[in-house]
């Protein structure tokens, strides 16, 4: 089962088509890296879905920040993943969460493509799916899992687990532990997660939701490049 882990103040995941949303955190100047589900480019399991993501950080002094975004994906048969990256906006905002780029990924033509909405340009860069595929997480601490048991999730069967992470932080001396969950119910049937929760003591709760979830082929236009946009690079494998 594919599971992302929570290490931390920086949410790692190492596989394939996990994008990443950075905020800065006025305190200290932390940075914050939230990582999303990650959908593997594998080819017979096509569908099209919206992830969900709400992330609820606990303040200094006390107190709760609570903001969301989401992200439309989709996969065809062939393997090929397109999601966006969207900015956050307030938990009880009605603003549509800012675009900010999308990535198509093809196993086939072995290219990566990222397009950037402020430039209007897209890199295309070389992606080796089988290497992707085969990347593990490293530096993880302590580790221990635990069955959530079933779930059907958008009628799909799901299975669960909770991973505890427990590592050392802070300096030598007055270092303490810091204990990290993540709940996610894997769909075998999509080869990915469809909910996963993580829980860190230090950057609060973050919860994303795979919704509006259809199986089958989505429009092929998912997988070509709007006009208008600049193409820098051409790397192939």
């Amino acid at each position: 089962m594919n599971r992302s882990t929570l290490l931390g103040l920086s949410i790692c995941f190492a596989l394939a088509a996990v994008p990443t949303i950075s905020q800065q955190i006025p305190a200290g100047n932390v940075r914050m890296h939230i990582q999303g589900i990650q959908i593997p480019p594998v080819g017979d399991a096509p569908f099209t879905a919206k992830v969900v993501v709400r992330w609820d950080r606990p303040l200094v002094g006390g107190g709760t920040n609570s903001q969301k975004y989401y992200t439309l994906v989709a996969r065809d048969s062939q393997g090929r993943v397109r999601r966006e990256i969207r900015a956050f906006v307030p938990a009880d905002s009605t603003v549509e969460p800012p675009l900010r780029s999308f990535t198509i990924l093809d196993p086939v033509a072995g290219t990566r493509t990222v397009c950037t909405m402020a430039t209007m340009t897209c890199a295309v860069s070389a992606f080796n799916a089988n290497l992707a595929l085969s990347q593990n997480n490293s530096d993880r601490g302590n580790t221990s899992s635990e069955s959530l048991g079933q779930l059907t999730i958008d009628g799909l069967p799901t299975t669960g687990t909770r991973e505890t992470v427990s590592r050392v932080t802070g300096p030598r001396g007055s270092s303490q532990v810091a204990v990290s969950h993540t709940e996610a119910w894997h769909s075998p049937d999509l080869q990915m997660d469809l909910s996963v929760t993580r829980t860190d003591p230090q950057s609060g709760v973050v919860t994303l939701d795979v919704t509006d979830l259809v199986q089958g082929e989505p429009d092929s236009n998912w997988f070509t490049i709007p006009p208008g946009y600049t193409i820098k690079g051409s790397k192939t494998q």
